[in-house]
């Protein structure tokens, strides 16, 4: 059977941050009567919607009032396929209600990796019940695999933004400009960057961009007092345009990341693929993506003084990409995401 062929549903709790956006190329790509179902209507999503009365699915009885509902809705459009977008947001119900989706094949996509017995568990459950489970990096999918899980599948996460690759050689700005974009999350650890900042003797310039969460505007300027003349924020849920024209006016991208994040980063590929400068932490599926990548330097992961010297370093060193690194911007195509999870649909309904 053709993707173009093939019924799907999409199925996302979330219109925040780039959910809308991963929705959208995959659902321009599918067949016409194929839809989404949405907790609201958006003019962003690229072909029909449904909407979910139920908001949020963190609570018992809001994810079965939930899962009732997506049953009723699949029931009336019979889907060959019913695809959820984030199973991450789902984990904590162990696979409660999957089983009754019918002839329906199930496909579920995990954007982090969460260690422990617990998420283990979960997930096996999860995709005991799924045709496939998506996972953005290799290394997610064999620690997946190792769990037993053969259906572990990887599609690399893309760059969303309509511009061709970049170049990467040089810095724009003088000094060079340093870009924290994303929402200010502990995991993403902006607290690590503000302190390495402190030791950080080279001239530089630091935008913050993104959703205000666990560091608020105040944090930000009591935390930098020593340079918050060099320092902007925009801490606030930032459009498609304005990433884009962050991203692209920046010199090098930072990822201070803790090591409980463990999966892919929307930052890091948009950088690579510009031809950015890329600092990031030397764990998990981060630090793999960038050393392979040859796109930029790590640190070690949660050190302030790992990563103020590894500042210290790229601010005089840009990163010129190689083979390599033009390969791996390359490889972010959207067209190749596509392509991947259409392969994937088709294997799933043989």
């Amino acid at each position: 059977m053709e993707q173009k062929q093939m019924k799907i549903m999409y199925v996302d709790a979330s219109v925040d941050g780039h959910h809308l956006t991963y929705l959208s190329y995959l659902l321009k790509n599918a067949s016409k009567d194929s839809l989404a179902v949405l907790p609201e209507y958006s003019d962003k999503a690229a072909g029909r919607v449904r909407k979910t009365t139920v908001r949020g699915i963190r609570g018992f009885h809001e994810y079965g009032s939930w899962m009732e509902e997506l049953r009723g809705i699949a029931a009336e459009e019979q889907p060959d396929i019913i695809h959820f977008l984030d199973g991450d947001s789902m984990m904590r119900h162990l696979g409660r209600g999957l089983a009754r989706f019918g002839d329906s094949r199930l496909i579920i996509t995990f954007h982090h990796f969460f260690e422990g017995k617990a998420r283990e568990i979960s997930m096996k459950r999860m995709l005991h019940y799924a045709a496939a489970g998506v996972f953005h990096t290799e290394e997610i999918q064999m620690k997946v695999k190792k769990f037993g899980c053969k259906n572990a599948e990887c599609v690399p996460y893309p760059c969303f933004l309509n511009v061709p690759a970049g170049s990467g050689r040089g810095y724009l700005n003088d000094p060079p400009r340093l870009l924290a974009l994303g929402g200010t999350r502990y995991d993403k650890g902006l607290d690590i960057l503000l302190e390495a900042l402190k030791r950080v003797r080279s001239p530089f310039s630091l935008v913050i961009a993104g959703k205000e969460e666990d560091f608020d505007e105040r944090f930000v300027f009591e935390h930098t007092a020593a340079y918050n003349d060099r320092v902007r924020t925009c801490l606030r849920f930032l459009g498609d345009e304005e990433v884009k024209r962050l991203l692209m006016e920046a010199d090098i991208i930072v990822l201070p990341y803790r090591k409980i994040f463990d999966g892919a980063s929307g930052p890091m590929c948009e950088g690579i693929y510009l031809g950015k400068t890329i600092i990031g932490p030397s764990h998990g599926s981060l630090g793999r993506m960038l050393q392979e990548s040859h796109a930029g330097y790590t640190f070690e992961s949660e050190s302030t003084e790992g990563l103020a010297a590894c500042i210290e370093y790229a601010l005089a060193h840009p990163c010129c990409y190689d083979e390599t690194a033009k390969n791996a911007q390359q490889a972010l195509r959207p067209e190749l995401f596509v392509q991947k999870y259409a392969e994937i649909y088709e294997k799933a309904v043989k």
